[in-house]
């Protein structure tokens, strides 16, 4: 069922609703004048008052249906504005909580990791100056672009912009940098 056909049906309940409250003291009425006059309720000054109390109960009962229609109406669409800003400020403060986050662990990691990087450095210019088996050379390549991999995932994480989530198991969820919107500064 679509908002459309939810508000049709919400609609004609409510006129309903609204019909056979009006109705009863309408009913009440008619039975006291009937019992009290007779069935001479519409003769003379009783039947005026009476015609003249059924005009103003139709006439309150449509104009109260639609001003109430229209205040339920506007208390829907207020409703759904309040459930919108929630929604932004949950996603705003997930983001921000993400956000301090990835900035601590970046600083976390990236202290180390200039250490290591550093190291590396003084290692390979001792590389070029002695004889070192490739394999060696091999598995040091390989930890200096293991490092460099983790300084440009530290980078992204404190550049994220909207995170991507994906599943990895259960219900529990990692950022997927690769789907994320990163705002990285331009390289001069």
């Amino acid at each position: 069922m679509n908002l459309k056909e939810l508000e049709m049906r919400s609609e004609r309940e409510f006129n309903n609703t609204i019909c056979l409250i009006g109705i009863i003291p309408f009913l009440v009425f008619v039975h006291v004048l009937a019992d009290k006059f007779g069935f001479k309720i519409f003769i003379g000054e009783t039947g005026y008052i009476v015609l003249v109390s059924m005009i103003i109960l139709l006439l309150g009962i449509i104009m109260g249906k639609k001003m109430l229609w229209r205040v339920i109406k506007r208390l829907i669409d207020f409703n759904q504005q309040v459930i919108g800003l929630q929604r932004d400020l949950i996603e705003k403060k997930r983001l921000a909580a993400i956000t301090e986050t990835t900035l601590t662990l970046g600083h976390e990691i990236n202290n180390p990791l200039a250490v290591i990087s550093g190291n590396l450095e003084f290692i390979e210019n001792d590389f070029e100056k002695s004889n070192i088996p490739s394999t060696i050379q091999e598995r040091f390549i390989t930890i200096k672009n293991h490092c460099e991999r983790i300084r440009e995932a530290t980078n992204k994480l404190a550049h994220l912009a909207k995170p991507s989530m994906r599943t990895i198991y259960g219900d529990t969820k990692i950022i997927d940098l690769a789907k994320s919107k990163i705002n990285l500064p331009e390289k001069k």
